[in-house]
């Protein structure tokens, strides 16, 4: 009897299981189509490194496992990275006086072997492979001064730059398209009155293939220019336009190839609450092409969950577009803490949303 009764349980638990099975393309269709993952652990643990000099300023150049710098010995150098040990690669010095005096801004990386960076009022170009360079002095006037610079055209040494401009009462911002040459000259080719430099906040503008985009706050709306600052129809502006009770865009992140933009949302006044999207203008679903990525209740902080003020700044893709970092300076606000963690995630355009785990 006790055999015949095990015999049916078992019976009953073979077929059971059985008739629960699913199908490998029934698991598959279960799958979760995205989620960002923090883990407890940083998964990319830095190497740290102490600098010569505490006030050494580093900025992009095309070299491997290299930074550049312009802060010493009036040279530019490359911080050339070896396992825990770093080389100090002089390429040039006192080619001009005051290689890295000013008020600098970078263009990042445009070429394979030019770097380019503003300073105050002039603009300097530099071959890391010839060692030779241009310098140029845009702006004449005394009461203009650059505070940004990218790069439109690369090829053609096209750049448009920042300018604010303190002959007006209220200091006045302007986009600048300019032309370079090797030799020291210089065009311009276009020019943007783009609203009040003000202090505090001022409203983002980004490039991508050659076209400008300018938020307005007043309007809550993002524009897209050509070349000339004639207004041109673009999806991703229909796309944002079209959001409602939008606050304040604090920073505007495109992608270079792929149809992807990364927005920061923020209380203006208090500059809080920020909040992180990602938008995909091309998304087939018009219900995903807008996803909330970073909030303030989430922080890549796993023991700051529910962390009050998430502070997140300086959202930047690769130049081939495959990673997207920023920093992140919640741990800061709350703790006080010296540094800031920075965050990268790889980007894959074959995904639907094309964001990998973060790496701390």
């Amino acid at each position: 009897m006790r055999l015949m009764i095990l015999t049916s349980v078992l019976l009953a638990l073979v077929f059971s299981c059985s008739w629960n099975t699913l199908r490998k393309q029934e698991i598959d269709n279960m799958k979760a189509e995205y989620a960002i993952q923090y883990g407890k652990q940083p998964d990319l643990w830095p190497i740290i490194i102490g600098m010569k000099d505490p006030d050494t300023d580093i900025f992009s150049v095309p070299v491997e496992n290299a930074v550049g710098t312009n802060s010493i010995h009036n040279a530019i150098t490359l911080i050339k990275f070896n396992n825990d040990q770093v080389i100090y690669d002089e390429v040039r010095r006192n080619f001009i006086d005051g290689v890295g005096s000013g008020n600098k801004y970078y263009a990042g990386i445009f070429s394979d072997q030019w770097i380019g960076y503003a300073q105050t009022r002039g603009f300097l170009l530099f071959n890391l492979a010839t060692k030779s360079f241009a310098d140029h002095i845009p702006l004449q006037s005394g009461d203009e001064y650059f505070t940004g610079v990218s790069a439109f055209d690369a090829k053609k040494f096209q750049f448009i730059f920042q300018v604010r401009n303190d002959c007006y009462l209220d200091s006045k911002r302007f986009l600048r398209l300019l032309e370079f040459d090797t030799q020291g000259n210089f065009k311009q080719l276009a020019n943007f009155e783009a609203g009040l430099h003000k202090v505090g906040y001022l409203e983002p503008w980004a490039i991508r293939n050659k076209t400008i985009f300018i938020y307005n706050n007043d309007s809550i709306s993002i524009t897209a220019y050509d070349m000339n600052f004639n207004p041109v129809k673009h999806p991703f502006c229909d796309l944002f336009n079209s959001i409602e009770n939008f606050r304040c865009l604090d920073q505007l992140t495109l992608h270079p190839s792929l149809p992807l933009a990364v927005l920061v949302e923020m209380d203006r006044e208090a500059r809080t609450d920020y909040k992180v999207y990602l938008v995909n203008w091309q998304h087939p679903d018009p219900e995903k092409r807008i996803i909330e990525l970073l909030r303030q209740e989430i922080s890549p902080f796993s023991e700051w969950a529910k962390i009050r003020s998430l502070y997140v700044s300086d959202f930047q893709f690769s130049p081939d577009g495959s990673w997207l970092v920023f920093r992140d300076e919640s741990e800061e606000v709350i703790q006080r803490a010296p540094n800031p963690t920075f965050i990268a995630m790889p980007v894959d355009g074959d995904y639907s949303v094309p964001l990998g785990k973060p790496k701390v």
